[in-house]
């Protein structure tokens, strides 16, 4: 493709498009009259070096899109910002900070030569046809991943680390209400994960689980499509929901759990033994407290502080494992606020969210380390290091020295 003033202000109207912005809104944003920016993505004006970078910017873009000869194809984390074609202000903001600091971390990840992160496995599962075969599939990948990653069946501390360590980019950004969470898959920038930042910790931690299992069934899938109200009843966001509930609060960890509150067990239990005197087998019956081994509000709000989940969770995954049944979990769910009280009065983990909207530091975690090691090899200046502190929000004074530190090692 020829690279001519018409092929550049086209590339610069579709990309302006893409994110939404009219022409009177990108002009002002500018300063240009918004004739000038007609004229400019009609070809029929040149558009200069710095009015391109401030382009390229508004737009989410690398200016370096718009000269290659080729054709300008539409960034998939642009998703992020038109999300049902209705995304406020303040989303906008968010979004357009969060896919900034992403494209900087993996702009320094090419310039110091790293090579990409070892992704996770693909597994090849047909689409669930069924609730059934959903869950089924949903469990069944969340206990191969436990053995993969050598997680036994205790609780994950940080499971967005976790999946930071698997090569995946995290973040949490302002999603309108009705999302809740969106994987991406992208040739360029690698495989990230949002979640909405003003839900709950607990809700936030099922919500990267939930991503995480659509990075490793659906990775191929031709349109990243946001997890929120409109889809909740798809099969494959149900098998989603399934791998959270399993690989957050596994069946296995929740029987030992279970045992050592000596909790779930039958009013009567049987056991046959082998008598070596009389070379035959002897049946034994004990009775239990049948009061005793009924699983309690408490109990349900402590195995929900034990794995980090919320109390409906805790509560429908016993229902789930068949340790308590219908009945007694709808009696459950309607004591929820006795349990969230237990848990604040004991200073346990909380899961309202009042107190849960502390900030989401992974993706900036992720940009800083990576600034710093750049800094270190020379590969940015000092300058270009203080533009890393301005976009995560952190004083230059404060990382510059660490900066320096790492530098004379």
């Amino acid at each position: 493709m020829t690279l001519t003033h018409e092929v550049i202000g086209e590339r610069l109207r579709e990309a302006r498009k893409n994110v939404q912005l009219s022409q009177e809104a990108a002009a002002m944003a500018l300063g240009l009259d918004r004739t000038a920016l007609v004229k400019i993505e009609k070809g029929t004006r040149t558009v200069t070096g710095v009015e391109l970078h401030q382009l390229a910017k508004l737009y989410r873009r690398d200016p370096a899109e718009f000269l290659v000869d080729q054709p300008l194809q539409e960034d998939p984390l642009i998703t992020l910002g038109r999300i049902k074609g209705n995304a406020s202000l303040e989303w906008s903001k968010g979004v357009a900070h969060n896919v900034e600091m992403l494209k900087q971390a993996v702009w320094l990840r090419d310039a110091l030569g790293d090579p990409v992160s070892a992704l996770p496995p693909t597994y090849q599962l047909p689409v669930p046809r069924s609730y059934e075969e959903a869950v089924a599939q949903g469990k069944e990948i969340a206990v191969l991943e436990r053995e993969r990653l050598k997680l036994g069946a205790g609780p994950i501390p940080d499971v967005a680390n976790l999946i930071s360590s698997q090569g995946i980019w995290t973040a949490a950004v302002p999603f309108p209400d009705e999302v809740s969470g969106l994987f991406i898959a992208h040739e360029k920038y690698g495989l990230a994960i949002f979640v909405h930042q003003r839900h709950a910790r607990v809700r936030r931690r099922f919500s990267y689980a939930h991503e995480y299992a659509h990075a490793l069934v659906d990775r191929h899938r031709r349109e990243p499509e946001a997890t929120s109200t409109h889809n909740k009843n798809d099969f494959i966001e149900k098998r989603a929901n399934a791998f959270a509930s399993e690989l957050l609060i596994p069946a296995a960890g929740v029987y030992e759990s279970l045992e050592r509150m000596h909790k779930g067990r039958p009013s009567r239990a049987s056991a046959w033994i082998w008598d070596a005197a009389a070379n035959e087998a002897v049946h034994h019956e004990v009775r239990h407290d049948s009061t005793a081994q009924r699983i309690s509000v408490h109990n349900v709000a402590l195995l929900a502080h034990e794995y980090a989940v919320s109390y409906d969770v805790a509560a429908i995954r016993l229902k789930d494992i068949d340790a308590i049944n219908k009945n007694q979990l709808g009696t459950l769910l309607e004591q929820r606020n006795q349990g969230k009280q237990l848990l604040q009065a004991l200073k346990m983990l909380e899961h309202s969210s009042n107190e849960e909207q502390e900030e989401q530091p992974y993706l900036v975690r992720q940009l800083v380390m990576l600034g710093i090691e750049a800094f270190r090899r020379d590969v940015i200046s000092a300058g270009r290091f203080r533009e890393v502190c301005e976009l995560v929000s952190i004083p230059y004074e404060e990382l510059m020295p660490v900066a320096i530190a790492s530098k004379e090692d």
